[in-house]
């Protein structure tokens, strides 16, 4: 079972570290649910299900917790990180400030003359996703636009100030996956057509007022209920 596992992690991404690959298959099945939160991520488990070492193992998980998926308890090791209620108000407030600021950046360089592309293609494949209604694949194609909004940024420290932040929206997008979520879509649209225009202005409202239109809507789905 774990050389077939193995086989199958190598065929999807040829040329991957092990390191990296042990961190894909454990981000993966934490973004899935497979690994809920609170849930301890044994060495040993990892081990046997890839049939690695454990080198790459300690590798990933630094790249882990840095990322938001997992935390490292004192007497417990890895245990998957909460999204309780009070971490996602922490996320909101931190894309609040970060993404008017990517969408304002990548305006200024569409305006200058760098092409705003792939976030359009990014936009198209998340259209698709909309329309096909297969579970996970929206909230891949959600992050991957908000992904390439920073990349077309341009600016390596947002990029590095991202990294914690990507990690936590991307596990936040399959939580709160709503498959036929058209109003946020929209404002997709809204967000590429003023950045690809160079509207830096428009483009920095749009995003802000689509951070907390997502926070409105995330909070009621994950936690109307909570007493």
């Amino acid at each position: 079972m774990a050389q077939s596992t193995t086989a199958e992690s190598e065929e999807m991404h040829p040329g991957a570290s092990q390191g990296t690959r042990v961190y894909e298959w454990i981000r993966d099945r934490i973004i899935d649910g497979r690994l809920p939160t609170g849930s301890r991520v044994r060495e040993r488990e990892v081990v046997e299900q890839l049939g690695v070492s454990r080198v790459p193992i300690r590798e990933a998980f630094p790249r882990l917790e840095a990322e938001g998926y997992i935390r490292t308890v004192p007497h417990k090791g890895a245990i998957v990180a909460p999204m309780e209620a009070v971490d996602v108000a922490e996320l909101f407030d931190v894309r609040a400030s970060l993404e008017p600021l990517a969408a304002r950046l990548a305006a200024a360089r569409c305006a200058s003359g760098v092409s705003g592309e792939r976030l359009t293609e990014a936009l198209s494949l998340a259209a698709r996703a909309l329309d096909v209604h297969v579970q996970g694949e929206l909230a891949e194609a959600t992050s991957d636009f908000h992904d390439e909004l920073v990349d077309l940024a341009g600016s390596r420290l947002l990029q590095d100030l991202m990294l914690p932040v990507r990690g936590r929206v991307k596990r936040l997008f399959h939580l709160a996956n709503t498959p036929d979520d058209r109003d946020l879509h929209h404002e997709h649209q809204e967000l590429c057509d003023a950045v690809v225009k160079g509207q830096v202005e428009r483009a920095g409202a749009l995003a802000l007022a689509h951070v907390e239109h997502s926070r409105i809507e995330t909070m009621q789905m994950l936690f109307s209920s909570d007493s």
